[in-house]
């Protein structure tokens, strides 16, 4: 660093998603950088350093001032804006240190690709909660840290402090709500998931219920009013949850708040009728679920056992009608596909009722099975390590031709665009909450267009997206029309409490995909399938059923490899490949 200005240590945190991938993907809102407010949180407040927030989304780069350090995170998808940003700074202030975090690092780590990050000083591997003191310390006290620094185990999340109150409350309100890290770890282990893959990350590491409502309530005092749980599965460990869920009802009771919440968790949440009941008199409205395949055979071959016992219609269904949107997770391209999976997708959301659903294509993640079996089957290839993107861009070799996926997916496109298929999943969701379960969310639902409106006012970029998204909507009069159709639906269905919010969420969901899905040609698609003729070895590898090294209990890391063994190998006797 050189002989740095006297005078405070300067700490910027950059956040610098890829706009296209955060915007898109959550429905044209933007979110606040919870890693950034939560890692400040572990800088001692001594005076001596100087925090900043910047946020690429709302300030260029050519714009941020000059620190000492640079901290950044990210996932995988903002790879490119990370290293732009980076080099614009390192060049503007070439004595600074810039310090990369976050999933970003660990997968490139899994994949043995840390050197596309070489332009960073240093890399953090690992949670960086009792990373980011002694590392900034050092730095401050001109000393050189090594380059690459491992967590050396899980941050325990029941220790968690508040988020940085300085940088929080300057900055939330150009946000569309509050995000809150509420848990982290899945039990179930899913072939193709990374989660499962940090250590010991396969059970629920979960914060104190008197944290999380305290931040609730300090934000709601700020004028909060709409939350993103932050977690791997809320319901990862049921218990914790509702007592998270009883907490939230008290606190309720007696600050008068009446926030609303999305949050992730897994489809087995029909299971528990009552703790779904007490999740809508608490608030929550919109939840996102890894539903990922109507077909059983797909849900087998990944080992996504919660899925196929429930199945998948039936417990959609269950979950929605106490009136919870469910935004679907899903993909194509697992080796038990065929070609009319497609349209089973297309089929399977209108049955489900649900008003979201948007696939990515089957990415093989660093150090997940599924990596492990697609390298042994010698069906890795160059590509991005990460899910969906606007282009479809993926590293692994498929079963299923490359003409009838990109074939089957641009049908797709097409169909679920569709005005009258959109206004048949709407007409859907709504008959499905007549079966006497649902519970209205009071206060005002988690799309809400007035705040979604405040946002952008103050953002240009984020406005020019929401103009050019409701022009590309608006361009064809039968949109228009199957709007107008939707609006007299909901009209009529005044014996369902908040249902144009629902209105909102479908016209919200409907807009973005319009948006992403315009335009699209086989350009588009960047993908490649396995050559002729297949062989078992293509499909079940030798050695996949090995499961030496992983940090998982022994019993669940066999039965998730026989799982899909089983699975694999049925589909190997299907297609009579020898």
């Amino acid at each position: 660093m050189g002989n740095r200005p006297s005078g405070p240590f300067r700490i910027t945190f950059v956040h610098a998603p890829d706009r296209l991938y955060s915007e898109v993907q959550n429905n044209g809102v933007i979110f606040m950088p919870v890693w950034a407010y939560t890692l400040a949180a572990h800088l001692p407040g001594d005076g001596r350093t100087v925090l900043a927030l910047v946020d690429t989304r709302f300030i260029d780069a050519d714009r941020i001032a000059e620190a000492e350090l640079f901290l950044y995170s990210g996932v995988n998808q903002d790879t490119d804006s990370l290293l732009s940003v980076h080099d614009r700074l390192k060049r503007r202030f070439p004595r600074s240190v810039h310090v990369l975090g976050g999933p970003i690092c660990w997968s490139f780590d899994q994949a043995g690709e840390l050197e596309r990050l070489a332009a960073f000083d240093h890399l953090v591997i690992g949670d960086g909660e009792a990373e980011i003191a002694p590392l900034a310390a050092r730095i401050l006290a001109g000393d050189r840290p090594e380059r690459v620094i491992r967590a050396r185990e899980r941050f325990p999340l029941a220790q968690a402090r508040p988020m940085h109150r300085g940088l929080m409350d300057a900055t939330v309100g150009r946000y569309y709500g509050a995000v809150l890290e509420v848990s982290r770890g899945c039990p179930f282990l899913c072939e193709f998931c990374d989660i499962r893959i940090l250590p010991d990350n396969n059970r629920a590491h979960c914060a104190p219920s008197a944290l999380i409502v305290a931040e609730i309530d300090h934000l709601c005092s700020l004028g909060v009013g709409t939350f993103l749980l932050a977690c791997d599965n809320f319901i990862g460990d049921p218990r914790w949850a509702e007592e998270v869920v009883d907490a939230l009802l008290a606190w309720r009771e007696r600050s008068g708040y009446r926030p609303v919440f999305y949050t992730w968790l897994t489809i087995n949440l029909c299971k528990y009728p009552n703790l779904m009941r007490k999740m809508r008199e608490a608030g929550f409205d919109n939840l996102f679920i890894g539903v990922e395949s109507f077909d059983a055979n797909s849900l087998l071959e990944t080992a996504k056992v919660q899925n196929s016992a429930a199945g998948v219609v039936e417990a959609v269904r269950a979950i929605q009608s106490f009136g919870f949107p469910v935004m679907a997770g899903l993909i194509f391209g697992f080796d038990s596909d065929t070609e009319a999976s497609f349209d089973t997708t297309i089929d399977g959301l209108l049955r489900a009722g649900l008003l979201s659903g948007d696939p990515s294509l089957l990415t093989a993640l660093p150090g997940t099975p599924l990596y492990r079996r697609m390298t042994l089957a010698g069906r890795i290839r160059a590509g991005k390590l990460g899910l969906g993107g606007h282009k479809y861009h993926t590293n692994i070799r498929y079963l299923l031709p490359r003409d009838t996926i990109i074939a089957g997916f641009m049908r797709f496109s097409r169909r679920v665009c569709d005005g009258g298929y959109q206004v048949a999943r709407l007409t859907a969701f709504l008959d499905n909450l007549n079966r006497g379960h649902y519970v209205p969310v009071s206060g005002k639902g988690y799309f809400d267009p007035r705040l979604a409106l405040r946002v952008v006012r103050n953002n240009p970029q984020a406005l020019r997206l929401t103009l050019s998204r409701l022009w590309a909507f608006a361009r064809r009069p039968a949109n228009l029309w199957h709007l107008a159709r939707g609006a007299v639906l909901t009209a009529g269905r005044d014996h369902i409490p908040g249902r144009w919010g629902y209105f909102l969420v479908w016209f919200a969901v409907w807009s973005t995909i319009v948006v992403k899905y315009r335009g699209l040609t086989e350009a588009d698609f960047d993908i490649e399938s396995v050559e002729e003729p297949l062989k078992p070895a293509h499909i079940l590898p030798e050695g996949y059923e090995s499961v030496e090294g992983e940090r998982i209990p022994l019993n669940k890391s066999q039965a998730q490899r026989r799982e899909t063994a089983r699975s694999l190998q049925a589909l190997i006797e299907r297609k009579g490949i020898s």
